[in-house]
């Protein structure tokens, strides 16, 4: 599977007495505390949940672009007309 070229990223938070991995340090992540909840290209079924702290470093590292990011990078169109 190819890297993605962007994510989306958004808070989250749940009462469900769950527990994840997160995917940047590893270590074991609680569903009820405030964390984030990342998405390759908005592909919610390959969603991964992450440290609030975590994805903040990885986006500051520029190994961790979102939409916007991504959007910005892009070669802008031009428009001529002759």
């Amino acid at each position: 599977m190819e890297a993605p070229r962007w994510w989306t990223v958004r808070r989250a938070h749940s009462n469900r007495p769950a527990t994840y991995r997160c995917p940047f340090c590893g270590g074991l992540l609680h569903a009820m505390s405030e964390h984030m909840v990342i998405a390759p290209e908005g592909d919610v079924e390959h969603r991964r949940h992450a440290h609030s702290e975590c994805v903040a470093a990885e986006h500051r590292a520029g190994r961790l672009h979102t939409y916007d990011d991504w959007r910005k990078a892009q070669p802008r169109k031009r428009w001529f007309r002759r």
